[in-house]
């Protein structure tokens, strides 16, 4: 019974986690393209992607991000906030009983890795913050940032869309179940069962 136990429980965890999704943004090919809201989408999660004016739950510039081919440093096809001054946002919604978990994603600069400062944050379903990066200094070579956060519903960057993101690793997976606490007699009830069943043992030797 036990091992039937054991199997099914393992069964459950391995049901439950999900392999990692990789958001390329070479789902179009042409510069200043939109991305459409079927981006990132996977089974479980439905992803939308906008512009905002600025951070946090600030209003809509766009309905969309937008797609570059090259010379964000080194990356290929990357996905940027679609103008100037505005931050770019990847939307998460699970299904119910699920959570979203950022890994990590490469950051670029245009031109070719010139200079640009941008920012990077992750907030939960309620505008709060999970995890920022704030005021960064980026040139050069595109480098990978690794949050590994769980409870993700919304991912910002910018405010400069001289800088791009590619290969936004995340993955969906459900819930633990929820811990049932005991009655607080329980303890008390198994102690007096197990007294009964000890001097019911001595009266039989």
């Amino acid at each position: 019974m036990f091992r039937t136990l054991a199997t099914a429980t393992i069964l459950a965890i391995a049901a439950s986690a999900a392999p990692a999704a990789v958001m390329r943004f070479d789902d179009v090919t042409a510069d200043y393209a939109a991305f459409d809201q079927t981006l990132g989408d996977i089974a479980n999660l439905d992803v939308s992607n906008r512009t905002r004016n600025g951070f946090g739950n600030a209003s809509i510039y766009e309905n969309h991000i937008e797609h570059w081919t090259s010379n964000f440093s080194d990356l290929t096809d990357v996905a940027y906030p679609s103008a100037p001054g505005k931050v770019g946002e990847l939307a998460f919604a699970p299904d119910a009983g699920y959570s979203v978990t950022i890994e990590s994603f490469d950051v670029g600069t245009w031109y070719n890795g010139s200079f640009a400062i941008g920012s990077f944050y992750i907030y939960d379903a309620s505008w709060n913050v999970l995890w920022s990066l704030e005021n960064t200094l980026l040139f050069g070579n595109s480098i990978t940032i690794s949050p590994n956060i769980t409870g993700a519903a919304y991912f910002q960057w910018g405010t400069d869309w001289d800088i791009g993101i590619d290969n936004f690793t995340y993955f969906v997976e459900q819930d633990p179940p929820a811990v049932v606490p005991l009655p607080a007699g329980m303890p008390l009830l198994g102690l007096a069962l197990g007294a009964l069943l000890l001097v019911g043992r001595r009266k039989r030797g």
